[in-house]
């Protein structure tokens, strides 16, 4: 089974020259507008002449056989396709073969060609080089290269950014047992428990530094409401938003890498139970508290379980499981203080734990032959 990883690298457009900006603005929505046409058409529509709208087009065609997701979401989402290259790593003194993209980690840096404006060269971090190395270690290679210009979703400043895509040939681990993962609010934890058929072997509570995490939102929100008086008051606000992010960020890689580790080690498969977007949507416009707001924000945590799942060989599902049914007569169980659920047959524990035994009880009809592996889209920002 193919798997894939994507760095993405993110760099400020001021890195560029100004006219390098304009002339990739005008030729990604030049092709944005050729890809609509092409995924509308069925892949009908011929291919551009000109280049390098031509060179992109061919390499759109071959990503979107990689992706079978990449196509759709251009119809029905309004997807905005990146600038696709081919791409090449050099490791040591490798010869240059004119790839699009040109990764050399000895001098480490990353150059963008063909794209119509002559060469870019940005720079790579020792972390990035650290995780292509890696990912090289773990016998992946690099495949393509996706460029584009596109706002940040978290502050809105525009970025030009990078995505490196690797591949490697990876065994799927056939489950024996199940590792059931409840998605909650990041202040009550991200319940996590190892099943199989009439017990569990392990179990636990995932979760980031609380009280750091409000301390930082109240202070970010103080800021914020000053920041129209003084504009060295918004560079604080910013400088503490990002420091927040990259807090959360963190937790989330070492709590992806956590989950993924144990399934791989127990030999599960990883049901994920998650709230549906609806209900999330209510929490956030209703009276949930302004500073805990950014903790129902786990979007990124569960789309890195799941790549790192499907990276590793591990089956990975979404499946929404009972926490209100009591597991053992099927009742309609009461809620108590301290998210304690209680039935009237006298079942009772942390409202977290419901979903962990109903994975016991169903434990037959989740781990089935039909199982199948999630593949994981590459996400880019627009």
């Amino acid at each position: 089974m193919k798997s894939y990883r994507t760095l993405v690298l993110k760099y400020r457009v001021e890195k560029l020259p100004p006219e390098a900006v304009a002339q990739l603005l005008k030729i990604q929505q030049e092709f944005r507008q050729w890809a609509w046409e092409w995924a509308r058409s069925g892949g009908k529509t011929p291919l551009p002449e000109q280049r390098p709208l031509k060179y992109f087009a061919v390499k759109f065609i071959y990503a979107a056989r990689a992706f079978d997701w990449l196509r759709s979401h251009v119809v029905k989402h309004g997807f905005r396709p990146p600038l696709v290259f081919d791409a090449q790593l050099r490791l040591n003194s490798e010869r240059d073969v004119s790839c699009g993209v040109f990764v050399d980690l000895p001098k480490r840096e990353v150059r963008i060609r063909k794209w119509g404006g002559g060469t870019i060269v940005l720079p790579l971090s020792e972390e990035d080089v650290k995780w292509i190395k890696d990912r090289v270690e773990e016998g992946a290679a690099l495949v393509f290269a996706m460029a584009w210009v596109g706002r940040s979703r978290r502050n809105h400043v525009a970025a030009f950014y990078v995505a490196l895509v690797f591949r490697r040939e990876v065994k799927p681990i056939q489950p024996r047992r199940l590792l059931v993962v409840d998605f909650n609010a990041l202040h009550n934890g991200v319940a996590y428990a190892v099943v199989e058929e009439r017990r569990v072997l392990e179990k636990g509570v995932l979760r980031p530094h609380i009280a750091k995490i409000i301390h930082m939102e109240r202070r970010a929100a103080e800021l914020d409401s000053l920041c129209a008086q003084r504009g060295a008051i918004c560079r604080q606000a910013a400088a503490l938003k990002s420091r927040l992010w990259r807090l959360l960020r963190q937790w989330e890689d070492e709590a992806a890498k956590k989950i993924v580790k144990l399934a791989t080690q127990h030999k599960t498969a990883i049901i994920a139970d998650v709230p549906d977007d609806e209900s999330i949507r209510q929490l956030k416009e209703g009276n949930y508290s302004a500073e805990k707001k950014i903790m129902l924000n786990f979007g990124r945590l569960r789309r890195h379980i799941r790549e790192l799942a499907e990276w590793h060989g591990v089956s990975y599902r979404e499946e929404r499981l009972y926490s209100t049914i009591c597991p053992l007569c099927g009742g309609k169980m009461e809620e108590a203080p301290n998210r304690r659920v209680a039935c009237r047959c006298g079942f009772e524990t942390n409202r977290d734990e419901v979903p962990i035994h109903w994975a016991v009880k169903l434990f037959k009809e989740l781990l089935t032959p039909s199982f199948s592996t999630i593949a994981i889209g590459i996400m880019t920002a627009t």
